[in-house]
């Protein structure tokens, strides 16, 4: 009696096949899910003390936006001296008049010499007053070059300790509390991510992915309701996988009015048919 029963259930069961992959044939649907377009964490360069959030998870962000700020009192200070130094022009002020103070004697002993008033040794020595003068002139200059440099030195070292936005986004979560300490090991402080566009990431076969080419448009279905879109192949891999034989492919969803959200389900409906498909139809 066991062979009475068996065959019909294979058959059922390979009719089931041959129903499942016709249907695989006339228009495959493939399932993933939405994704930002850009995802970052915002991190710090220097290590220290969270002085002050900016952000709260939730907010929107643009490129440069300060989220955290890492305490610089210390930096402030050495600042505010350094900028008192490149504005003294003290040193400067001095080794100009005394140039050309030396200039003037020189002037003098160089005029009597004609005369027999002075001798050369005289007009030797004022000369190398003045060379002396100008090298002190040009050691001013320098001082408050280095001083300047100085300022934007310690400027940009608290702009290292400022935090700021690598892209536009919304700020999903915080990970660092202002008193908690930021360190080159776990620098981070918060994610961002950009929504205006999703990615949405397909593994299809080979026959697939040979039909494709970045800049196509296929035809995308998002959300539990089914809502046709479109979307962008941003990316074809080059590379098949040998045990599953699916090779990657992108694409991208605008989204700049933010209707659809990132995580949700979506479905692309290829209707190009492998060449395997067209040639089992043909026999």
């Amino acid at each position: 009696m066991k062979p009475v029963f068996t065959i019909p259930f294979i058959i059922v069961v390979a009719a089931a096949a041959s129903c499942a992959n016709a249907q695989m044939h006339e228009g495959r649907i493939t399932r993933s899910f939405t994704e930002p377009i850009e995802k970052c964490v915002a991190a710090s360069a220097e290590s220290g003390i969270v002085a002050g959030a900016h952000v709260r998870e939730g907010d929107r962000v643009r490129i440069g936006d300060a989220l955290a700020s890492i305490n610089h009192n210390v930096l402030k200070e050495s600042l505010a001296i350094a900028v008192a130094k490149a504005e003294s022009t003290a040193r400067l002020d001095a080794a100009k008049s005394q140039l050309s103070l030396i200039e003037s004697q020189l002037d003098a002993v160089t005029s009597l010499v004609s005369g027999g008033h002075t001798n050369k040794y005289e007009v030797q020595q004022k000369t190398a007053e003045q060379q002396q003068a100008v090298a002190e002139l040009r050691a001013a200059e320098d001082e408050l070059n280095l001083a300047a440099l100085e300022v934007n030195r310690i400027k940009a070292q608290i702009e290292d300790r400022i935090i700021k936005s690598p892209i536009n986004g919304f700020v999903t979560e915080i990970h660092k509390q202002p008193g908690e300490n930021v360190s080159h090991n776990e620098p981070q402080f918060a994610t961002i991510v950009r929504v205006d566009q999703l990615k949405v990431r397909f593994y299809l076969d080979a026959a697939t992915l040979r039909n494709s080419k970045v800049g196509d448009r296929v035809p995308l279905e998002v959300g539990t309701n089914g809502k046709s879109t479109q979307g962008i192949i941003s990316f074809v891999s080059p590379v098949i996988d040998p045990d599953s034989g699916l090779g990657r492919l992108d694409v991208v969803l605008e989204n700049s009015d933010l209707s659809i959200q990132s995580g949700i389900a979506c479905y692309w409906k290829s209707e190009t048919a492998s060449v395997a498909d067209r040639s089992a139809k043909l026999r």
